[in-house]
C-alpha cells in the first residue's frame, strides 16, 4: 500500500524545527512575531523568516507559516505586511483562521497556498462556497472519519487533521473563557488554559492527549493529504520524539506492512506524557481525566512487599521516576535494578523487580524521564526544495464607510413562551432554535435561529427545514448553512468571530449581517468604517462550545464562581458566570452609527426588552438588581 500523507511537525523554536527535521518531517508550521495562535512560544522574528525556510527547503522539507489569529483594524496592515515578508522569503504556505482574508491574498498572491485553520471550525461541506481559494482545510478535531471522508468527497478541497499532541476541550475557535475570565485570548494565541483547573473539585475539562498513530490506515483510506502533530509549545524532544514516532508509522505503512516502533512510541510518551485518547476522530468523546490537571508520567507500578514491583512499562537504570504516596509526590532516579538476585540494567514488562529507589508500599511508581530509546532514524533522500524568488505585495482593500439604517432589537429566545413575550415587549426580530421539537413554524413572527458548528447531517437537516419555512429573517451559528441562504437577511452569531472592517464587508457581501465578535471593546467597535454589523448586548456569553461529554450541568471554580452548562442540538455550551449588560452604553454605540443589537436572553425575558427599548428611546431605564459585566467591551483583549 502506497501513501502520500504529509507528516506537519510543529517548531516552535529552533531546536524544535530541527529536531523536526532531522527525524523526518515533510513540512514544519511555525509562528512569526505576534499574529500566530501560540505566541507564548520562542517562535521566529521576521528576519529569520529566509533562514527558516532556507534551512527547511536545503533538507527537503517544506515551511508553513501560521497566521492564525484574529486581527484587529489596527492591526491590518502590520499583518499583511508579515504576509508578504514570509512570501518573499519563500514559504509554501500560511495557514490562517479569519476566511475573509482568502481573497485578499489570492489576488495579490495567486501562487502562495492557503490553508484555513481549525480555528474556523469548518463542520461541514456547505462552507465549499465560502472557502474559495483555499489549497487545504484544517478540520476539526470533533469530526468522525465518516465525516472527514464526506467532506472531502463532497468538496473536493485537500484536508488536514491532527493525529497528535494536546485537545481543546472546546471547539477550536469557540473558546472565550480565558478571554473573559482573565483577557487573554485564545482566539489572538494567548490561551491561559482555565481547562486544566479544577472545576467541582476535579479536572473536568482536562483533557488527554490525542494519539493516532495506530490508526493511520484507516485515516488514509479517507483520503486525509496530511497529518498534523500539536505542540509548538512544547520542547524540542517533543518535536523530535512524536515526529519519529509517525515517521516510522508511515514508513511502514507506505511499504504496504503497517508496523509500531515501540521503542518510538515510549520515547514520545517521555518527552510529554498524558493518557491518550482517540478523540473525536474514531467517536472517544469521554476525553477528560478529572483526575489528573497535567502531564503525568507513565505507569510502572504500585510498590509491593519488602520493596518488589511488577513492571508493566519498560524501565532502565538511570530513569526519573515519580513517586506517588500517602504523603505526597516526589522524584528519584532508579539507581539500580535488581532482578532474581542480580543486578541489571534494564527490565521488561511483566518482570518482578526490586528497585533502588526512595518509595515505600502501596506508593504508586511512574516513568518521567529517561534517555532516548529509539534506534537512530536514517531519513529518506529528499530533493531540495527551490525556494522562489519573489517580490509580490499585497493590495489591501479599502475601507467600506457604510452602515446600516434603523435601530433594531434583536433577542434570542430558549421558549415559545419567552420568544412571544419579547415580540409583545417591542423586539424588532426574534429567534428560536429551529431543532427544538416545539418550534412554532406555522408562526412567521418568530425567526428560526441555527446553532453553530453542525455536522453534515445537521446541517443538511437545516437546510431542509429552512426552505420549507421560507423564513423571512434567520439568525445563524454555522457559517455554511449560512452561505446557502435564500431569505431577506441572515446574521450571522457571535460564532462568526468577525474582528475587523475585512471581515464586515467580506460577510456583507455574502449577503449576511455578522453579530461582531465581543473580544472587542467598544472603542474598537466606535473605530469601525463599516457598520453593518450588530452588537452582542446583553446575555451569558457562552465560554465554551463543546462536543465532548460533560457530565455537571453547573461548574464552580476555585474561586466560587460558577458557570451554568446549556445542551444545544448535540454540543453544550458553557456559559459565563455573570451576564453581560450593555444597558446605557447603547446609547454610546447608536451615537457611532451602530444600530443593531443582539439580547440573548433566558431569564426576565420581558422586563429586559422592554428595559432596552425605552434606553433606545431616549427614556429612563430600570436596572436589574442582578450582577452584570462589560466584558471585554471595557478594554478588550490583547
Amino acid at each position: 500500500m502506497t501513501n502520500s500523507m504529509e507528516l506537519l511537525s510543529p517548531a516552535g523554536s529552533w531546536d524544535a524545527l530541527k529536531a523536526a527535521v532531522s527525524e523526518g518531517a515533510d513540512a514544519v508550521y511555525f509562528g512569526a512575531g505576534i499574529f500566530n495562535a501560540r505566541r507564548r512560544a520562542v517562535n521566529f522574528r521576521e528576519k529569520e523568516l529566509a533562514s527558516v525556510v532556507g534551512y527547511c527547503h536545503e533538507r527537503g522539507v517544506k515551511a508553513y507559516l501560521a497566521a492564525n489569529i484574529l486581527v484587529k483594524n489596527s492591526e491590518l496592515s502590520e499583518y499583511f505586511r508579515l504576509i508578504e515578508k514570509s512570501y518573499n522569503a519563500g514559504i509554501d504556505a500560511v495557514i490562517m483562521q479569519e476566511i475573509s482574508f482568502m481573497p485578499v491574498i489570492k489576488e495579490s498572491l495567486p501562487d502562495l497556498q492557503v490553508h484555513v485553520s481549525t480555528q474556523a471550525g469548518v463542520f461541514n461541506s456547505l462552507w465549499k462556497t465560502l472557502l474559495k481559494g483555499a489549497d487545504r482545510v484544517i478540520l476539526p478535531r470533533e469530526l468522525t472519519l465518516k465525516q472527514i471522508r464526506e467532506f472531502h468527497e463532497k468538496t473536493g478541497i485537500p484536508v488536514e487533521v491532527f493525529a497528535h499532541g494536546a485537545l481543546c476541550y472546546s471547539i477550536s475557535g469557540q473558546c472565550l473563557m480565558s478571554s473573559f475570565l482573565g483577557g487573554r485570548s485564545g482566539n489572538r494565541g494567548l490561551c491561559a488554559q482555565p481547562c486544566r483547573k479544577r472545576y467541582n473539585g476535579r479536572y473536568q475539562l482536562s483533557t488527554r492527549d490525542l494519539c493516532l498513530v495506530d490508526r493511520l490506515p484507516e485515516i488514509a483510506a479517507a483520503g486525509v493529504t496530511a497529518l498534523k502533530i500539536e505542540g509548538r509549545l512544547r520542547s524540542p524532544e517533543y518535536a523530535g520524539a512524536s515526529t519519529a514516532l509517525y515517521r516510522r508509522a508511515l514508513d511502514s505503512l507506505a511499504k504496504g506492512a503497517f508496523t509500531m516502533d515501540e521503542d518510538a512510541r515510549l520515547d514520545a510518551r517521555l518527552a510529554f506524557a498524558r493518557d491518550y485518547t482517540h478523540g473525536g476522530m474514531f467517536k472517544e468523546f469521554d476525553i477528560t481525566t478529572p483526575e489528573e490537571g497535567g502531564k503525568r508520567g507513565i505507569h510502572i507500578g504500585v510498590m509491593g512487599k519488602d520493596g518488589l514491583i511488577k513492571i508493566e512499562a519498560p524501565l532502565r537504570a538511570g530513569d526519573g521516576v515519580g513517586i506517588i504516596g500517602a504523603k505526597g509526590i516526589h522524584g528519584d532516579v532508579v539507581r539500580g535494578i535488581e532482578l532474581r538476585g542480580k543486578i541489571a540494567d534494564h527490565a521488561s514488562i511483566g518482570e518482578i523487580v526490586r528497585l533502588r529507589i526512595n518509595a515505600h508500599e502501596g506508593d504508586r511508581i511512574e516513568l518521567t524521564s529517561g534517555k532516548t530509546r529509539r534506534g537512530k532514524y536514517k531519513p529518506p533522500k529528499r530533493a531540495v526544495i527551490a525556494t522562489a524568488m519573489r517580490h509580490g505585495s499585497i493590495t489591501i482593500p479599502k475601507t467600506i464607510a457604510a452602515v446600516k439604517t434603523g435601530v433594531r432589537l434583536l433577542v434570542k429566545a430558549y421558549t415559545v413562551d419567552d420568544a412571544k413575550a419579547a415580540l409583545d415587549a417591542g423586539a424588532d426580530r426574534v429567534y428560536y432554535n429551529i431543532f427544538y421539537k416545539d418550534f412554532p413554524n406555522g408562526n412567521g413572527s418568530i425567526s428560526p435561529y441555527v446553532p453553530r458548528c453542525l455536522s453534515e447531517w445537521n446541517a443538511e437537516r437545516a437546510i431542509g427545514m429552512l426552505a420549507s419555512m421560507k423564513p423571512r429573517s434567520v439568525l445563524a451559528g454555522d457559517m455554511g448553512v449560512a452561505s446557502r441562504l435564500d431569505c431577506d437577511e441572515t446574521y450571522l452569531d457571535i460564532s462568526c468571530n468577525a474582528f475587523n472592517d475585512i471581515d464586515v464587508a467580506y460577510y456583507n457581501e455574502q449577503g449576511m449581517t455578522p453579530v461582531i465578535s465581543p473580544e472587542l471593546s467598544l472603542k474598537e467597535l466606535y473605530g469601525f468604517a463599516d457598520k453593518r454589523f450588530a452588537v452582542y448586548a446583553h446575555g451569558r456569553i457562552p465560554l465554551m462550545t463543546t462536543k465532548y461529554i460533560l457530565r455537571e450541568k453547573r461548574l464552580t471554580d476555585e474561586k466560587g464562581y460558577t458557570f451554568p452548562a446549556r445542551e444545544e442540538l448535540d454540543h453544550t455550551r458553557i456559559l459565563n458566570s455573570i451576564p453581560l449588560g450593555l444597558y446605557g452604553r447603547v446609547l454610546e454605540l447608536k451615537k457611532q452609527d451602530i444600530n443593531e443589537y443582539l439580547l440573548d436572553l433566558e431569564d426576565e425575558v420581558a422586563e429586559t426588552v422592554a428595559a432596552y427599548r425605552r434606553i433606545l428611546a431616549g427614556k429612563p431605564a430600570k436596572k436589574p438588581a442582578a450582577k452584570h459585566t462589560l466584558g471585554n467591551y471595557r478594554n478588550g483583549v490583547d
